[in-house]
Parts: structure tokens; sequence; C-alpha cells
């Protein structure tokens, strides 16, 4: 874990380095800004992060611990309504570290060590727990698919996931706000219309209109 197992100081610039990103946008923010924001000295800062970067790596795997714990402690969802509520919480773990979603590419094409911690984030304990989730899906009749289909819905879901805040902020410009969670939410349970079997349609088709509207 990160927090609590280094000094004060350590996570304060952790701490302060995501409030900032999030609110003024990681490009615009440098180690001086946080520094001062801390009212530290540079020094002290590099002391424990010899650049931006390396606070940004910490962030994400602070990111994916919080993601990872939300996923195992979940219920696997049984009902439309749970299956909103399921989403909307992963949506809301990502909204605490939203910068990272703003031109994750850019930060990806700076550093190797996280573009390798990324990938493998992704492929070894994500997609599998997406794969998990709509097997389950299908398991209690909810959806009717096939393996394809999941394998499929696994990565459209991932892909309108982790570029959400891009293409939200692009629209509702020219900051984000919460809303954007109940758009994503929205969004990404669209993926499920096609396979929502026939017992669950209309509940499921009264679930979106609600969520719809509530965006």
């Amino acid at each position: 874990m990160v927090k609590g197992s280094r000094p004060n100081t350590y996570n304060r610039i952790i701490d302060a380095s995501l409030k900032l990103f999030n609110e003024e946008g990681e490009r615009n923010v440098t180690t001086n800004h946080i520094a001062s924001y801390l009212g530290i000295s540079p020094g002290n800062l590099y002391y424990h992060f010899r650049n931006k970067d390396e606070i940004i790596m910490q962030l994400f795997k602070r990111y994916s611990e919080e993601l990872l714990r939300y996923l195992l402690q979940a219920a696997p969802p049984q009902t439309t309504e749970a299956i909103k509520n399921y989403m909307f919480g992963v949506y809301d773990v990502m909204w605490q570290y939203r910068f990272l979603f703003s031109d994750l590419n850019a930060m990806l094409s700076r550093s190797a060590e996280l573009l390798g911690e990324h990938n493998k984030f992704t492929r070894v304990q994500v997609s599998p727990m997406l794969l998990n989730m709509l097997q389950h899906l299908t398991d209690i009749g909810l959806i009717q698919t096939d393996e394809t289909a999941r394998k499929d819905m696994a990565v459209n879901i991932w892909l309108i996931t982790k570029y959400w805040c891009d293409y939200d902020s692009a629209l509702y410009a020219p900051s984000l706000t919460e809303a954007s969670k109940y758009r994503g939410t929205y969004q990404t349970l669209s993926l499920l219309r096609p396979y929502v079997s026939a017992d669950f349609r209309e509940e499921f088709n009264q679930m979106m209109t609600e969520l719809y509207h509530h965006v």
C-alpha cells in the first residue's frame, strides 16, 4: 500500500498532487506548484520524488488498488438496479482520480514504467474481472451472450470507461462535474442493451430511462 507506509510528507505530496491535478489539469501543474501549495521547498519535494511522473506513478498505483478493492468487495449484481449501482461504483472510484483519464496517452508516452503498470493492470487484473462479471450476468439469465460477445463487450466497456473523461469534458467544457459519472454509467450500460434477456428487458429499459433523465 502507498498510504501509511511512507513518511507524512511523502503522502502529503501525493494527496496535494491529486487535488491539484484534478482541479487544474496535470499539464498545468508543476512540481514547484505542488511544493508552493504545501508550503515546502522544491528540494524537500525532490527528496521524495525526482519528478512529476514519479508522483503520477504512485497515484496510478493508489487508483488501481482502490478500484481492485472495490471490484473484489462488491457483491455480484443480481438485478438491473444492482448492475447500475455496480457500474456507478466503478465511475465513483475513477472520479476520485479523474486526471488520470484526461490526456492519459500523453502521460503513458512519457513514462515507460507507467505504461507497463497500466498494461499489466488492464490485461492481468481488470480484463478477467470484467469477463467474470459478464459471465455471471449470463449465468443468472440477465443477459444472453456467447464467449465472443463477452470478450468484445469487455473490451468496449474498458474503452468507454478509460476514455470517458476526455470525451465528456470535450462536450461539457470547460470543466467536468460529477454528472459525468452518471453519463458514463449510462453509456457503459448501453452496451448490455442488445443482450438483455426478455424477462429483464422492461426492467432494464426502465432503469436506463431513469438514469438518462438523472443526467
